[in-house]
């Protein structure tokens, strides 16, 4: 369903279709913060729906605040992100490209994915591009707010997703030769009126 914000959007619709208002609590919150968590607090990819779901799960009982207050972060990860934030450098004018470290960092990709959302709030910047190398691989974590396909910028590093959120893997490189891949892509895709 391309118009769903998120798998726990149509999950809701279909239990909320079935008439079932017997959700607990904890159901009902954790199938709010998928959609919170995918829709980023209801700006990316939110439509009546969205809001219709969210609406339900109120029913039921779930806390928008309570589920808020699970995504908060302690102050080194915080530190962390906004460490990928200031390495950004915007090319183009129109594309953030970052790094994340991964030494001492319990999860580098899910840092690298926060970075990458984040870098969307930055004026100007249609799509964001972040990358964290673990072992001999480099992750890249793209996201776009709307007119920016990324999945269609992964698909040229063997990665995918969907056109907002998506991302790839990259054996055998470093970070600078995998952030170069991403300009080249960029420029290509740019020359050839893909962007």
């Amino acid at each position: 369903e391309p118009t769903a914000s998120s798998a726990s959007e149509m999950v809701t619709e279909l239990i909320s279709y079935l008439g079932d208002d017997g959700l607990s609590k904890i159901e009902a919150e954790a199938l709010l913060s998928g959609i919170m968590l995918d829709t980023k607090n209801f700006i990316i990819n939110t439509g009546v729906r969205t809001f219709e779901a969210a609406s339900f799960l109120r029913k039921c009982g779930a806390d928008m605040v309570r589920v808020r207050k699970a995504y908060r972060t302690d102050i080194d990860s915080y530190k962390q992100l906004s460490e990928g934030v200031a390495k950004a450098e915007i090319y183009m004018d129109d594309f953030a490209i970052s790094e994340v470290p991964t030494d001492g960092i319990d999860s580098p990709t899910v840092l690298a994915a926060k970075v990458a959302n984040d870098l969307l709030d930055v004026e100007n910047v249609r799509a964001s591009f972040v990358l964290c190398k673990i072992e001999n691989v480099v992750y890249i974590s793209a996201r776009s707010i709307d007119d920016v396909n990324v999945q269609v910028i992964m698909e040229n590093f063997g990665g995918g997703g969907h056109g907002t959120v998506a991302g790839a893997q990259i054996k055998d490189i470093t970070i600078e030769e995998g952030k170069e891949r991403i300009r080249e892509v960029l420029q290509r895709m740019r020359a050839d009126d893909e962007l």
